[in-house]
Order: structure tokens, then C-alpha cells, then sequence
């Protein structure tokens, strides 16, 4: 069962979250500070159904507003099956289908099904009988009306209380039933067969109403544990005693981890001690060496007839763990807690605020390596206004936090349609990381120095697209530090060019590649042979539908001076682009665009 998307109302400064989508690994909250990603955290952890929604959660400025969390989670075919055998309910098993299940402080669970081919829940078939029993109610009531002598008393038929209806309907029917010899003859059977028909169809929605308590009553047994991590402060033990080792949480953990055995430390022969420590050590060191590579260490256990002791051996020397840094005491608790939840045999979602803080820039890849690799088998969000944590290759992960005057907290899955340039701050440098990590592929004789991030990533799309693999495109830094670039790779032994957008950069690039540099006007070319930047490659039809991702979108002028007037950042509409292009199979471009791109590859080509 996979968790598909979430959204939080009223819970602390959240009016309104929008829906986030999930992906089917790890998901990041990324924005600054104060933005309310830990608020996010928080309520999906109070979503957990062995906690109530926290108190402190109600909106101050919404005093009678009520938190409410709405998950929806993609169930498989299998645990369908599973629950109806669970609750008796005897019929064709659907496909996988969407569960939408909301939580209400401060501890109300509602569930319908989002998916609008399979009726779980029968919803059409209530309405059916919901709209028949008013029916029939209306003409009951109307002939109620015209023969006051039947007695009883009206309500009407609202659905939110089926049995306090039931027994106000089968109060009414007991008073009129004798009476009903005073009704005209012509009319005396119908007016029964309506009674009998209301009764039947009262109990068809019992039966199925009862059926919905039964699967959701059973449906909350299997939604995942819901964890939060918020600062792993819970300090890896130098020793426990022996004692304690069967209530421990942190041995707990490690027997999930390393499989290590109380019973087999405490009463086993010596030989089978001596062999179970050897292979708890050596499964603890093999798997944590993958996700700690800042300097060679190795954790030991160890143990007397008094204490199991931990201790972090580098360069032959033991130390307590106590003694290391904050960082690497705050990965080892990480590593520990983190490889437990996702390794033991329950469903877990795991949540993380703020994730590496204690560590420097390499240590937090250490940090996202391992978050990657337990993400093969639970679902992982975390919050993080780090840009070491978000990779430029994978923006798809990442969901922005931000603040609306309206909303309060809002989250917003795509990250090139914001505009905050504030919020925007981690993931941009992200990128800046990734381009200025170095130059690459210069095994490559076709070079081509371009003007700008955007262009880098859009050019390297269209490559793909092309199946142009011979040609290498290497970030300028921009226009003015082009040459420095192209000189560096000349005097490396590299044929290159230099390619430029179509306007006032480019005259002025030109004029100071041939005046201050001595590069011949064979070696410029632009983008395009009309004015315009890159994005006006694509026809406006592409650029919406594959760029902006709205094909309703609507605008007279250029692709870029859209881009430009509506404050979109041109280098993460490229980036997800360029992103879309390696993850899809096909994307059929039309006509104009395709001829544009065959062009500037041609003009490139020839240049070389």
C-alpha cells in the first residue's frame, strides 16, 4: 500500500496545504525557514492511528476550525482481498484502487474511495437507495397530509444518522399501521406496499453501511505507522547493562539491523558467542561503510558477563561513542533508528525534519545515499532547506514550502511554477552545485561552450532526443566568462564552438570572442537564426505542453518573454525538462519544433 498524496487544513499555520503528491520513494519538503515544512511533519505524524491529532495543533486565528489530514493511499488488489476475507464480505475483489482516508480532531476517520471505477463503498448503489427511499417518503408524506387521522410523526430522511432514522420511521409506521383501514380503498394497498418497500430498502442501507464500518474498522489496521524523526538527540549508549538488553530500543533496533541476539549473548556456548559477535560486527561494519565514507572507522560490540559495550575503533584505537563529534554521534543514532523502521516487518512511513544539520556538505550526500537506499522499501519524506540534500537530477522529488497570505503554509508539487526566488534559493544552488562540479566528457571532440544553465540543460535534452551522443555541451558560466571556458578547453587539446542566444548577449559576446580573444566568426553561432533565446525553439504548443506543463495555458507573446514576464525561473523549467525527457520513453514533438532543433544540430555540425 502506497501512501499517493496528503493534504493538511487548519493544523497549526496551515489554513489550506493543497494537495502534495507523492512519489513512490522520497518525497522533500524543501523552503526556508519558518515556511512550516516541521508543521507538515507534525501533522502526518499525528495522521498515525495510535496518536489523537495534538492539541496544540488548532489554528489560533480559526479557534473553531478543526485539523484535519486527508490521506490517499494506493491499495493493491491483494490487501483488498485480504480485508473482505477479514470481514466475511462476499464478493469480486476490484483492481487496486485509491483510498482516500481523512482524520478530524481529534481522532475521526472518515474513508471514501477516490478511484471512480471501483465502487469499494458502494457509493452510487447508496445513493440509489438513498434517492428511492425519498421518494417513496414524498408520497407517504403527501398522503399523510390528506388523511390526518393516520396519526404518527414526520421527519425528514437526512442519512446522517441511519439508526436514529430507522427508529424514528419504524416509530411512525407502528402509529399508522392500524390506521390505515381509514385510507380510501383505491389507495390503501399502495400506501402499504410503500411501508413494506421503505423498511427493505432502510435495511439494504444498513447491510451497507454496516459492510463500510466493517472494512474501515479493518482498512485502519493496515495504514501505515507514521514516524517522525526531529533531531535523533537520543545519543548512541557507550554500554548497556546486561539486564536491560531485552527492553533496550536501541538493541531492539540493532537486532533489526545486525541480527543480533539476546538469547544467543546470554546463553549460548561460548564458541556460538564468540561467532555470533563476529557476524553481528561484521554485518553492522559492511552495511554502515556504505553511508559513512568521511574516515576509516569500524563500530564494535563487545560484551562482559556486566555490560554489551559499543565502541568506534579508528587507527587501532577505541572510543567510547560519546567521545566522537556531535555529527557523527547524530549519524550513528540515524543510521541506526532509520535502518530499523525500514528494514522490520511493519509498514512504516518515515518522516524526517531537517536531516543532517550537525554535518558538512559531504557528509549530508553520505546522509541522502542512505535515505535512497531505505527508500526501496518505505516511503521517506523529509524537510530540508539544504541544497546538499536536493540533487539536481532529481528535482521530481522535491515539493516547495512556502508561505501565501491567504493559506498560510502552501505546497506546490511543481517545482518551476513558483516564483519565490526565496523559496526557490536551495534548489537553485543545487544546481549551481551540480553544473560548477566540473567540466566532463572531454574524451569528446565536439565542444560547444554555451551561454547559460538553461541552455546546458535544454541543449543536453534535445541531444537525447536527437540521439546526438557525439556532441558535448559545457556550461560558460555565462556569457562573459565564455572565453575563459573555451580557452581552458582549447589549451586542453579540444576542438570547440561557442553558442550563444540570439540577441544583444550575442552581438556582444561576438565582438569580445574576436576582438579580445582572437576567435574567428566561424567558431559563434546562435541558437536560433531570428531573435529569441532557446525556449523559443519550441513551438508555443510544445513549449506549453512539455515545459510549462499547461497545455491551457494562454499568451501572445514569445516563449521566453513569457517566461521573463511571469517571473518564472527559466533555468528550472529547463532542469525538469531535461528531467522529463530522460525518465519518458517517448515525447513526440511536433513539426516546428522538431525542424528548429534539426537545424541547430545541422548548423553545429557543420561548424565542426
Amino acid at each position: 500500500m502506497k501512501m499517493k498524496k496528503f493534504r493538511i487544513k487548519n493544523f497549526k499555520s496551515i489554513v489550506d496545504s493543497g494537495d502534495c503528491y507523492q512519489t513512490d520513494t522520497i518525497t522533500i519538503l524543501a523552503g526556508r525557514n519558518e515556511s512550516g515544512k516541521t508543521s507538515i511533519l507534525e501533522a502526518l505524524e499525528d495522521f498515525d492511528t495510535d496518536r489523537d491529532i495534538r492539541e496544540t495543533a488548532k489554528p489560533i486565528k480559526l479557534p473553531d476550525a478543526l485539523p484535519e489530514i486527508s490521506i490517499t493511499f494506493e491499495v493493491d488488489k491483494i490487501t483488498i482481498k485480504d480485508i473482505f476475507k477479514e470481514i466475511n464480505r462476499q464478493e469480486k475483489v476490484p483492481t487496486n484502487v485509491d483510498i482516500e482516508v481523512i482524520k478530524t480532531f481529534p481522532n475521526n476517520y472518515t474513508f471514501k474511495t477516490s478511484t471512480q471505477k471501483n465502487e469499494l463503498f458502494k457509493d452510487k448503489e447508496i445513493e440509489k437507495i438513498q434517492k428511492s427511499i425519498k421518494s417513496r417518503w414524498e408520497k407517504i408524506k403527501s398522503l399523510h397530509v390528506r388523511y390526518s387521522q393516520l396519526g404518527g410523526k414526520l421527519f425528514d430522511f437526512e442519512f446522517s444518522n441511519i439508526a436514529k432514522e430507522k427508529t424514528l420511521f419504524t416509530n411512525f409506521k407502528n402509529v399508522i399501521t392500524p390506521n390505515i383501514p381509514k385510507i380510501d380503498e383505491k389507495e390503501r394497498d399502495g400506501f402499504s406496499k410503500l411501508l413494506t418497500e421503505m423498511v427493505t430498502e432502510i435495511q439494504n442501507l444498513e447491510v451497507i453501511f454496516d459492510s463500510n464500518v466493517k472494512f474501515t474498522e479493518a482498512f485502519k489496521q493496515w495504514i501505515p505507522n507514521f514516524i517522525l524523526f526531529t533531531s535523533f538527540e537520543d545519543v548512541f549508549p557507550n554500554k548497556i547493562l546486561f539486564t536491560e538488553l531485552e527492553t533496550n530500543e536501541w538493541i531492539k533496533d540493532l537486532s533489526v539491523v545486525s541480527n543480533l541476539d539476546v538469547d544467543t549473548i546470554k546463553n549460548s556456548p561460548d564458541r556460538d558467542k564468540y561467532k555470533h559477535k563476529r557476524d553481528v560486527n561484521i554485518t553492522l561494519n559492511k552495511d554502515y561503510e556504505k553511508f559513512w565514507k568521511q574516515d576509516f572507522s569500524n563500530l564494535s560490540v563487545e560484551w562482559d558477563s556486566k555490560y554489551l559495550y559499543f565502541w568506534i575503533e579508528e587507527n587501532d584505537y577505541l572510543y567510547e561513542p560519546s567521545l566522537r563529534s556531535k555529527g557523527r554521534q547524530w549519524h550513528l543514532a540515524f543510521y541506526i533508528k532509520v535502518s530499523a523502521r525500514a528494514k522490520e516487518d511493519v509498514p512504516n512511513i518515515i518522516l524526517i525534519d531537517e536531516p543532517g544539520l550537525f554535518l558538512h556538505a559531504k557528509a549530508q550526500k553520505d546522509i541522502l545515499n542512505k535515505l535512497e537506499d531505505s527508500a526501496k522499501k518505505v516511503q521517506i519524506i523529509f524537510a530540508t532547506h539544504s541544497p546538499y540534500l536536493l540533487e539536481a537530477n532529481k528535482l521530481n522529488y522535491i515539493r516547495l514550502v512556502h508561505c501565501a497570505k491567504r493559506f498560510g503554509t502552501r505546497i506546490e508539487n511543481k517545482v518551476h511554477a513558483l516564483a519565490d526566488k526565496e523559496a526557490l534559493t536551495p534548489i537553485l544552488t543545487a544546481i549551481g552545485l551540480g553544473l560548477n562540479a566540473g567540466i566532463a566528457s572531454l574524451d569528446k571532440v565536439n565542444n560547444v561552450v554555451v551561454e547559460g544553465p538553461s541552455d546546458f540543460y535544454y541543449l543536453n535534452a534535445f541531444k537525447k532526443l536527437l540521439k546526438k551522443d557525439s556532441m558535448n555541451f559545457v556550461f560558460g558560466g555565462g556569457a562573459g566568462n565564455m572565453p575563459f571556458v573555451g580557452t581552458i578547453l582549447h589549451g586542453w587539446g579540444c576542438k570547440i564552438i561557442y553558442l550563444y542566444d540570439n540577441d544583444q548577449g550575442k552581438k556582444d559576446g561576438e565582438r569580445n570572442l574576436k576582438n579580445n580573444w582572437l576567435v574567428t566568426k566561424d567558431l559563434i553561432l546562435s541558437v536560433l537564426s531570428s531573435a529569441g533565446s532557446i525556449e523559443d525553439i519550441f513551438s508555443p504548443a510544445n513549449f506549453r505542453k512539455f515545459v510549462l506543463c499547461d497545455i491551457n495555458k494562454t499568451y501572445t507573446e514569445s516563449n521566453s518573454e513569457y517566461v521573463k514576464k511571469n517571473g518564472i525561473d527559466k533555468v528550472l523549467l529547463a532542469r525538469k525538462f531535461l528531467e522529463t525527457i530522460q525518465n519518458s520513453a517517448s515525447n513526440k514533438l511536433d513539426k516546428t519544433t522538431t525542424g528548429n532543433l534539426i537545424k541547430l544540430f545541422e548548423n553545429i555540425e557543420n561548424k565542426f
